[in-house]
């Protein structure tokens, strides 16, 4: 059996840091101008302008639940089976998390207003069978999928385990269908 040594080290997890700081800053901005801006006129928090009330009875988390459509950078074919997570975080951004018919997760995050601001699919489980960079694996949500990691897509392998059978493996996908990273572990 081939023993593949592919190790992302700093440059992975520098580009990593690098995103979750963005998202800090970015975050913190918009933080900053709700802050600055005419206290006297904003809404008290949770709810909502009258016009938004007028509009929409259940104020912004109504609003939020909306921005994202139950299809949104969903495979063909694939549904929304449960939302496992749907929470509100700093700032009132929004976190949902939902078990998909295909065995992974969605992961949605959305600003005040209900746009979104990150889209992501996750899915791990057990190798099953490997061609190259061609990976069968058994999802821990149930069923199989089939993905061929792209040659130019390092795979973060801290213990050295390799696309071997039996191995853990951990996989982001895009709202259009990229792998964004790929992680093995024992």
């Amino acid at each position: 059996m081939t023993n593949y040594k592919i190790n992302m080290g700093r440059g992975f997890k520098a580009t990593t840091l690098l995103l979750v700081m963005s998202a800090c800053i970015l975050l913190s901005g918009c933080a900053g101008k709700a802050q600055t801006g005419t206290q006297g006129n904003a809404p008290a928090p949770g709810k909502g302008s009258a016009a938004t009330n007028q509009n929409n009875t259940g104020g912004q988390p109504e609003q939020q639940k909306k921005a994202v459509s139950e299809t949104e950078g969903l495979p063909s074919g694939v549904k929304v089976q449960k939302v496992l997570k749907d929470i509100s975080l700093k700032n009132n951004y929004h976190k949902k998390v939902e078990l998909l018919t295909d065995g992974g997760k969605r992961i949605t995050i959305t600003d005040p207003n209900g746009g979104l601001v990150l889209l992501n699919l996750e899915y791990e489980g057990t190798i099953l069978e490997v061609s190259g960079r061609k990976v069968t694996v058994q999802l821990d949500h149930g069923g199989q999928q089939t993905m061929t990691i792209p040659d130019n897509m390092t795979i973060e392998d801290d213990d050295n385990l390799g696309l071997n059978k039996g191995v853990e493996i951990e996989w982001t996908v895009d709202a259009d269908g990229n792998i964004q990273n790929v992680e093995l572990d024992d």
